[in-house]
């Protein structure tokens, strides 16, 4: 028996008793199978299906297939579509995604003769890389065909995203080369080179050009022939072109004088530039962990400037604290209303307000990123089933239930094992809602936090609340259901007209009522709502979230409860803010406030989240698919403490004290020194190989409360994106840094036009990493810019 023919064995339970496979083996195995590649139906939608010849490069690192349907033997490289596994964020088994959940609606009810898709056969890619996922929607021939493919992406996915930095950076060079190779012969000339190289950001004299193309040139060819570089050859005359001067003098001053570096110079390097004590034993094993020659491998193993490179570049010398990235380290023990909750506005959609795309995908993109307070907009929908859309506009709806079973149910707790809540924006009858209500506690189960809160003085912590998703909605004063009967309203609105009772009504500061999105022609721009009653089946699963009409900040701190929440709109929270700052911040330290775009943001844009959290504003809702500032800030904010999406508000905004924010700071600030010495492939706008050389400067931006707020500016350095250096410094107070931020923006001078964004970081004051370090550059959907860094120097003192 062959390992192929075993493999597939295996995954139908065929396992001899006693032998133990191992799990290299049935990898080998597996990832021979889809090297091979095979013909899968490519699904777009119940009618449109396309038989396609899908395959992997194990080495090339890529997932792809051929556009013409015949096999890679029959086909011409160039109708190869290719995707990078390091652009693939997910493979699902079964029907997960929004093409194959409206493949089921087409399939229910249909004589099983004509409709023979098997769920267990069908598997799904989700490639990100844009400010929304594409999907491709894939059937293989059988279950076990199917079990190859999901088991085997999976694998080699992980394995090249667990790559070193140097191998990643040398997986990048190929990539390029590899798109410069117009005729696919597998080399480039010198011509070619200079031409990608331009593509790349990098100008160099022709002659240093054509002297490092013969030096990587190693093969030998005849005369006769052009002189070509292989994929690896230019990897090296890549590697040949980039000087860290930089670098090389920050070496030279613990290296000793064969130009090498032991243990305990690198010891010392941390100590008198990181601020940091690393005894020589953990020195020993960076040196064997980083250096790439036989140096490490020597009676007292040592560092080249390779090796130190290396090691700069590395999770240990991020901009941002890597222990904050990795771990939850803040205390999660204080009640749910004293930390900052990432959250999302019409989570649902991927697009604008009025005639953008509804998708399970957003809900899965957002719980992923760490969101923890996602919005369902639910409405009346076909065969007595909720649906989920954006009312009175022209966005396309998707099932309530599919939401529940394909996002929240496998992905609200795959990132934070910390409390999801959805909050409900209910517009469906009492029929629907009890529909809602059941799809709920039979899909979630024990998930659904249903506690009883009487005598609540304060909400539950995250740490008492892990892996529980709570419902925010409106609540009937009644708490248990009498039986129900739908033609009767009385007997769903129990209680509705009690003012006092924990029952909202209607009222323009609350979520149920947002204001419309502005019209633009193509959707009437007068909308009557009316009250819809709340069923008692869905406002039982209502307990720590109810949503309550907002009286005003004196009435609240009188009668509110901790777990009575209001919703703001962005303009009624700012009116609070500059009417009764602290006022606003103690409404914060007791109860939960959800301040939410306002209606005339059709283009799904956002407002900035900062002055709301320096309000002490918990669940600050942005349109995720947003690509502007404001959501660098809030996902910079929120991927510190573990990607957890709880943050612990400072001090100041969750105790009680007589100590006004609206007065100036009575102690000393902190002062940041920042030197930003120099930059590492920056790309063109929008990573474009087209247009000319950039000339890169620095814009630099501190937020935060206002007597924080700063802004300066680099020089620019002409046609450089290679490794352009600047070596400025700055420095400046913060006073509130528990607030603060670090934004990063390179960008391009222009003397034409718009100075573009070529890549931008953010990264909380508190997250910051002191000595010297490397910045990631990021895109305009926060998508990384591999190897697109900024290296700089940080030091904070009193």
């Amino acid at each position: 028996m062959d390992k192929i023919t075993s493999a597939f064995n295996w995954f139908r339970g065929d396992r001899t008793d006693g032998v133990k496979k191992t799990d290299e083996l049935e990898i080998e195995a597996i990832t021979k199978i889809i090297e091979r590649g095979a013909y899968l139906w490519k699904v777009r939608s119940y009618t449109r299906w396309f038989q396609r010849w899908f395959f992997v490069d194990a080495n090339g690192h890529q997932f792809g297939y051929h556009r013409s349907g015949l096999r890679r033997a029959m086909c011409l490289a160039k109708s190869r579509v290719l995707v990078d596994f390091s652009d693939i964020v997910d493979v699902r088994k079964g029907w997960r995604s929004d093409v194959f959940n409206q493949l089921a609606k087409e399939v229910e009810g249909k004589p099983r003769s004509s409709v023979d898709v098997d769920e267990n056969t069908c598997f799904t890619v989700v490639v990100g890389g844009s400010n929304r996922n594409r999907t491709f929607d894939l059937v293989a021939k059988t279950p076990e065909e199917c079990d190859t493919w999901v088991r085997g992406l999976k694998h080699l996915i992980h394995m090249s995203k667990t790559q070193e930095k140097s191998e990643q950076f040398d997986r990048w060079l190929m990539k390029m080369f590899r798109s410069a190779d117009d005729n696919k012969d597998g080399g480039l000339s010198f011509d070619e080179c200079l031409s990608l190289l331009k593509q790349m950001n990098v100008k160099l004299r022709k002659s240093y050009a054509r002297k490092l193309f013969n030096q990587a040139n190693s093969l030998t060819r005849s005369s006769d022939r052009e002189q070509v570089l292989d994929e690896n050859e230019f990897v090296a005359f890549y590697h040949l072109l980039m000087s860290r001067p930089e670098i090389n003098t920050l070496f030279s001053r613990y290296a000793d004088e064969n130009d090498e570096l032991n243990s305990e110079g690198l010891s010392q390097f941390f100590y008198r530039e990181q601020r940091c004590t690393k005894h020589p034993d953990d020195c020993l094993e960076l040196i064997r962990e980083y250096e790439p020659s036989d140096l490490k491998h020597k009676d007292e193993p040592k560092m080249s400037v390779i090796g130190f490179t290396n090691l700069l570049l590395s999770e240990e010398f991020q901009l941002c604290e890597s222990k904050h990235l990795a771990e939850v380290y803040q205390d999660m023990t204080q009640p749910l209303s004293h930390y900052f909750i990432a959250s999302s506005h019409n989570t649902y959609l991927t697009g604008n307000q009025l005639s953008g795309e509804s998708t399970v995908e957003g809900y899965i993109n957002a719980l992923t990123k760490g969101c923890r307070c996602v919005e369902l907009d639910c409405w009346d929908g076909p065969k007595g089933e909720p649906m989920v859309y954006h009312g009175f506009t022209l966005t396309t709806k998707i099932m309530f239930h599919d939401i529940l079973t394909d996002a929240i149910l496998p992905y609200a707790f795959k990132v934070s094992d910390y409390p999801v809540i959805l909050s409900l924006e209910v517009h469906c009858s009492a029929e629907q809602q009890a529909r809602m209500a059941h799809h709920l506690t039979t899909i979630l189960g024990e998930l659904l936090y249903l506690q009883p809160i009487d005598d609540l003085t304060q909400l539950p912590s995250p740490e008492q609340l892990k892996r529980k998703i709570i419902i925010k909605a409106k609540k009937l004063k009644t708490q248990l259901c009498k039986p129900m009967r739908m033609s009767k309203a009385e007997d769903i609105n129990d209680g509705q007209d009690d003012e006092e009772s924990s029952q909202s009504e209607p009222d323009s500061d609350n979520e149920a009522d947002e204001e419309p999105v502005q019209a633009d022609g193509t959707v009437s721009s007068t909308v009557v709502k009316k009250q819809v009653p709340v069923e008692c089946h869905l406002s039982d699963l209502v307990n720590l979230c109810q949503a309550v009409h907002f009286h005003g900040l004196r009435y609240s701190k009188m009668h509110g409860k901790c777990f009575h929440m209001s919703s703001f709109a962005e303009n009624k929270a700012k009116k609070l803010i500059s009417t009764d700052l602290d006022g606003f911040i103690d409404y914060n330290r007791r109860q939960l406030s959800r301040i939410y775009p306002g209606g005339k943001r059709a283009d799904s844009s956002n407002f900035n989240p900062i002055q709301f959290w320096n309000a002490g504003c918990q669940i600050v809702a942005l349109n995720y698919q947003g690509k502007e500032s404001p959501c660098f800030y809030n996902e910079a904010k929120f991927k510190t403490n573990g990607n957890c999406g709880y943050i612990l508000k400072p001090p100041y905004l969750r105790d009680q004290t007589s100590y006004s924010l609206n007065d100036r700071p009575a102690w000393s600030p902190k002062v940041l020194r920042l030197q930003l010495i120099s930059g590492q492939h920056i790309p063109k706008p929008d990573n474009s190989t087209d247009g000319e050389i950039v000339d890169p400067y620095i814009k630099v931006k501190v937020i935060g409360m206002e007597c924080d707020q700063r802004e300066f500016k680099t020089k620019d350095i002409h046609d450089n994106g290679l490794n352009p250096v600047w070596n400025e410094t700055f420095e400046f107070p913060v006073f509130y840094p528990d607030l603060a931020m670090l934004h990063l923006a390179v960008k391009d001078n222009s003397n034409t036009g718009v100075n573009e964004l070529l890549g931008a970081y953010a990264v909380p004051f508190t997250s910051l990493r002191e000595g010297y370090c490397h910045c990631p550059l990021l895109n305009e959907q926060r998508q990384p810019l591999s190897p697109a860094t900024l290296f700089m120097h940080i030091s904070i003192t009193e």
